[in-house]
């Protein structure tokens, strides 16, 4: 596969689970999520739609600058492996949270989620530390979600 096509599939790939998550936000799941009792340092609802775009972003160019190595490095094709897995825990969290309310399974996904992202962090370093920078923010993300998640869970 060139390049060019692994850099097209990168970007594709994260930014379709970003619209995919999307897709569960519905009016009435935004409803229910006003009527929540959230964490103290819950920030508004805009905030979400920015830092998610911002991030996806970032994601993709992870995935595009890893996978352009090729077969240069033996663990690059278990790392890209590993980055759609993390995909699906994502576009599941969206699902179990918005789609069926249901906040514990959120939260256990996210546990899931912070485990293959810091896999993601500690591999990409090894075969290009752009990719570890660019993944950063999700990690860092991703625990703040789970803090929110888990106050959700605890106090409704």
């Amino acid at each position: 596969m060139n390049q060019t096509l692994r850099i097209s599939i990168a970007v594709l790939a994260s930014l379709a689970v970003g619209f995919a998550g999307f897709l569960f936000v519905t009016p009435q799941a935004l409803d229910w999520y006003a009527g929540l009792v959230k964490a103290p340092l819950t920030p508004p609802s805009w905030v979400f739609g920015v830092v998610w775009t911002i991030l996806y972003v970032f994601m993709a160019a992870s995935l595009a600058i890893v996978w352009t190595k090729g077969s240069k490095l033996d663990h690059v094709a278990g790392w890209v492996r590993f980055y759609f897995i993390q995909l699906l825990f994502n576009a599941a969290w969206t699902m179990f949270f918005f789609g069926f309310h249901a906040t514990l399974l959120a939260f256990i996904d996210i546990l899931f989620l912070v485990f293959t992202v810091t896999c993601l962090v500690v591999g990409g370093w090894e075969i290009d530390k752009r990719a570890t920078y660019l993944l950063l923010p999700y990690l860092l993300w991703i625990f703040f979600a789970g803090y929110l998640n888990l106050a959700i869970w605890l106090l409704n």
